[in-house]
């Protein structure tokens, strides 16, 4: 029996293992994502690491992707964080190695290594959100996976926060959480911040790690900078808080969870400046119950243990 191949395709880093019977990782490789080579260099981009990590026979292949997607064509139909449309993946990998592609929304395979492996394993209502270069996330409800008629039912980080739509996502829509919260998009949120506030912005820790270019700022610069305690970076911090607690009570009003665990790297390098401004806020936002809101354990990882499990039934709709 060959090895199963696991896939993680997100905004910024292509992730690739390999996994063992038990579906365990034994290797795994990442890269930035390829953005120059056109809208099949990120399936060119798997191939060779795939190949690099030499496996001896490949039986079946899982790969989550950051969506929109089109699951009947196997492709990523539009990426705002890639920069393409109609990224080709199943086809190309099912050509390559000759073996069957199973493929999902990054946040379905996420939900579903949380579900079997994580913190959800006892629960039936569940939701896992990645906080990463986009905003996602990934559902169940009364144990069924939920999918959606093109495999996009859980694009959470497309909700409008912000109706007045003072800044611009990466689909081209405006006001939606990710164009505020995403990672791609946090140096325009931290912008509009300080239109008002140079003179302080001359005073503070933001001010040095941009050497006192505005544009220069990053979503690194403002979380380092609030964990040394800068004033200005947390009040940022906080604003960015209230409009992730919008977000998240959206998600606990249309999907009633027991647990919502997070992941991401933003979330995973910044637990406490993301999470409990999001456990303090979201009850003023929320008319239901307040779930459980964790970080996730399965770290970095928790994609590629997803879409190792996805993989093990090609050809089946991922709900069931």
């Amino acid at each position: 029996m060959g090895c199963m191949v696991g896939v993680d395709v997100g905004g910024t880093n292509v992730r690739v293992a390999l996994g063992d019977s038990r579906g365990r990782i034994v290797a795994r490789l990442s890269e930035r994502a390829d953005r120059r080579s056109g809208r099949r260099g990120v399936s060119q981009q798997i191939v060779r690491m795939i190949r690099l990590l030499r496996p001896a026979q490949i039986s079946r292949i899982g790969v989550g992707a950051a969506g929109p997607l089109d699951l009947k064509d196997g492709l990523i139909v539009h990426s705002p964080n890639l920069g393409f449309d109609h990224v080709p993946l199943v086809k190309p990998l099912e050509r390559e190695f000759g073996a069957p592609v199973y493929f999902a929304n990054d946040c379905v395979a996420a939900v579903a290594a949380e579900k079997k492996l994580g913190q959800g394993r006892r629960y039936a209502n569940l939701v896992y959100v990645t906080m990463s270069s986009g905003i996602g996330a990934g559902v169940f409800v009364d144990n069924h996976l939920l999918v959606g008629k093109d495999g996009n039912a859980h694009e959470v980080g497309h909700i409008t926060i912000d109706y007045a739509g003072r800044l611009t996502c990466g689909c081209g829509r405006r006001g939606h959480w990710e164009a505020y919260c995403g990672g791609a998009n946090m140096r325009n949120f931290i912008r509009l911040q300080l239109e008002s506030r140079r003179s302080e912005f001359r005073r503070s820790l933001l001010c040095q790690a941009a050497a006192g270019d505005v544009d220069r700022l990053s979503s690194e610069a403002l979380f380092e900078a609030a964990g040394k305690g800068d004033h200005l970076a947390l009040e940022i911090v906080e604003e960015l808080g209230r409009l992730n607690a919008v977000g998240f009570a959206n998600i606990v009003d249309a999907y009633d969870p027991e647990l919502i665990t997070v992941g991401g790297p933003i979330a995973l390098a910044n637990p406490d400046l993301i999470l409990k401004p999001v456990r303090r806020l979201v009850p003023r936002h929320s008319v239901n119950r307040i779930p459980r809101i964790r970080l996730t354990e399965l770290g970095e990882d928790i994609v590629l243990y997803g879409a190792l499990i996805l993989s093990r039934r090609p050809g089946q709709p991922p709900g069931e």
